[in-house]
C-alpha cells in the first residue's frame, strides 16, 4: 500500500528554540498523529523549523522524504550521508530529492512550494499570518488539497533572548585582584550547534530542554569543562585559521566589552570564562594580537599573519588586548594551579564545581 504523504508546517521561528515552545511541542504531535496512520513524512533542511521535524522523524523512525538543498558543484551522495550521520538516520526509511540551490532569493519559496505541491496531507502548526507558508497552504486549500488543522498554534517569534545587563555596583571587587595574571577566554550562547556538536545532540538537547536555551553562555562553559576543550570558531577570522580569543583585560575593564549586538541578536560575550595564568600562555601557543591597516597582511610572514587583526573601518578592536590561540586548546594539559573559571553569578558556582573541582569565581557578588 502507498504511504500518504505529509508535511508538517511552521514559519520561519526564533534563533533559541526550547523544548516548550509550541510550535515544537505540537509538530511533535502531528508527527507522532502521521507516523501512526503509517504516513511518509516530507522534510528538509536548512532551517530550523524543518530540521526540527526531520530529527523528530529520526528519533520516530518514520519513512521520511527529505528534500536536500544543495550548492552548485556539491556531491549529492556525500552530502545526504553527511545528513543520515548528523540525524543518526536509518537509510532504508529515507528517500531523497536533490534541489538545486541557486542565488536566486526565492529558494525557500521554491522548496516550501515544491514539498507542499507533492504532498497528499498538510499539518499546519506555527504559521506566519500574512507569510508565504500562509498563502501557499491557501493555495493548496483552493485546490483541494486535505489540511489537517489540529495541530495549529498561534505564531510567536519566541526569540528567547540570552541579553545579560551587569551593573557596575553588582561586580566583585575582589576578582580583579585575584585575576590580575590571567588572559581569559570569554564564552557566550550560540544560536545553533556546538563546535564539533551534531546536529541530532543538538535538537535532542533543545526538545528535552524545556524552558531553559540548552546552548546559553553557562551551558557552553559547562561543556568545555566537561570536555576539557575549547574549540576554536571561524566567526571574525582568516579562513584557514580557526581560532580562540582571550583577552588581558581584568574582568571588570572586560565587563565593559560585554554588549548587546541587536543586529546579530547575542551579546558580543558573555560573564563565563575560562582564565589561564599568563606564565602558562607560551607554553601552550598562545600569542599576542597586533593590530594594524589592511595593507599590512600580505607582507608579514606565514607565521604571523593568524595574529593579525585589521584596525578596519566597522569597528575599534584594539581595546580587547586580545590574545590567540589557533586550534584547539587542552584543558587537560593545564596545571589546576594556572586555570580558573569564572561564572556571573554566585549562585551558578555549584553547577560548575560538578565538572570542575578548580578555582571558580563569580563575577557577581
Amino acid at each position: 500500500m502507498k504511504h500518504k504523504k505529509v508535511v508538517i508546517l511552521n514559519s520561519r521561528q526564533g534563533l533559541r528554540p526550547i523544548g516548550n515552545d509550541p510550535w515544537i511541542v505540537n509538530s511533535h504531535r502531528a508527527l507522532m498523529h502521521a507516523a501512526s496512520r503509517d504516513c511518509r513524512l516530507l522534510t528538509s533542511t536548512g532551517m530550523k523549523s524543518w530540521e526540527m521535524v526531520l530529527f523528530l522523524a529520526s528519533i520516530t523512525k518514520a519513512n521520511q522524504t527529505i528534500y536536500l538543498p544543495i550548492e552548485g558543484g556539491v556531491n549529492s551522495d556525500k552530502f545526504k550521508n553527511e545528513i543520515i550521520r548528523q540525524f543518526r538516520l536509518e537509510a532504508v526509511l529515507c528517500e531523497w530529492v536533490i534541489m538545486n540551490n541557486t542565488a536566486d532569493n526565492n529558494c525557500d519559496q521554491i522548496r516550501d512550494g515544491g514539498i507542499i505541491d507533492d504532498a497528499d496531507i498538510i499539518y499546519p502548526v506555527s504559521i506566519r499570518p500574512g507569510g508565504n507558508l500562509e498563502k501557499l497552504i491557501e493555495t493548496a486549500r483552493r485546490r483541494g488539497k486535505e489540511i489537517n488543522n489540529d495541530f495549529i498554534v498561534e505564531y510567536r517569534n519566541t526569540a528567547h533572548h540570552c541579553r545579560i545587563n551587569i551593573s557596575k555596583e553588582n561586580i566583585n571587587l575582589k576578582i580583579d585582584d585575584l585575576l590580575d595574571d590571567y588572559l581569559i577566554h570569554w564564552t557566550k550562547a550560540t544560536n545553533s550547534r556546538w563546535p564539533g556538536e551534531s546536529y541530532f545532540e543538538y535538537y535532542n538537547s533543545v526538545l528535552n530542554s524545556r524552558s531553559v536555551y540548552p546552548r546559553s553562555g553557562l551551558h557552553t562553559l559547562k561543556r568545555i569543562l566537561t570536555e576539557q576543550k575549547i574549540r576554536p570558531s571561524v566567526r571574525h577570522y582568516r579562513k584557514g585559521w580557526p581560532a580562540v580569543a582571550f583577552s588581558s583585560l581584568a574582568p571588570g575593564g572586560a565587563v565593559g566589552l560585554m554588549k548587546w549586538r541587536a543586529r546579530y541578536r547575542e551579546m558580543t560575550i558573555e560573564p563565563y570564562g575560562i582564565a589561564i595564568h599568563k606564565d602558562y600562555a607560551d607554553t601552550i601557543g598562545l600569542r599576542k594580537v597586533f593590530y594594524g591597516n589592511p595593507e599590512m597582511y600580505e607582507y608579514l610572514e606565514d607565521n604571523d599573519k593568524p595574529y593579525f587583526q585589521s584596525i578596519g573601518t566597522k569597528g575599534h578592536w584594539t581595546p580587547e588586548r586580545e590574545y590567540r590561540h589557533i586550534g584547539d586548546i587542552d584543558l587537560s594539559l593545564v596545571p589546576s594551579d594556572r586555570m580558573a573559571v569564572i561564572v556571573f553569578t554566585p549562585e551558578e558556582l555549584d553547577l560548575i564545581r560538578q565538572v570542575f573541582d578548580g578555582h571558580i569565581h563569580s563575577l557577581c557578588k
